[in-house]
């Protein structure tokens, strides 16, 4: 048969002191451990921006306008023989502070809107 366990009052004051110490420090112990090392915030404000959604025809129309360059073009990787497609999705005009993408395509707009904030990323060629 199994014994009941022991109340907390046959424990000795300095006991009873020593579990609530340790009960009361340990989660602020763990937390050191399982802090993220890498988090950060990083705060942008971008004055007077103007964003434009277009509809794919009314996109690279506003592309070929602004950039002198056609919106579809042709090209070949440096790897293959093989041509393929690149297309205008959204572009960000420096000049205009004015950020051009489809409505919904969250991602095209996002990429356009860290032009907006961080400036040009991409490598020149």
């Amino acid at each position: 048969m199994l014994k009941p366990a022991q109340p907390m009052t046959s424990l000795t004051t300095t006991t009873r002191t020593l579990i609530i110490l340790l009960a009361a420090l340990l989660p602020l112990l763990s937390t050191g451990c399982s802090a993220t090392p890498g988090r950060y915030v990083e705060e942008h404000e971008i004055k007077q921006l103007t964003v434009v959604f277009l509809d794919e025809a009314s996109l690279h129309e506003q592309w070929s306008k602004i950039a002198g360059r056609e919106a579809v073009r042709l090209t070949v990787p440096m790897n293959s023989q093989t041509p393929i497609v690149k297309t205008v999705r959204g572009f960000y005009d420096y000049s205009s502070n004015t950020l051009y993408c489809e409505k919904w395509n969250f991602e095209v707009c996002g990429h356009e809107l860290h032009h907006a904030a961080l400036g040009q990323f991409h490598p020149q060629h």
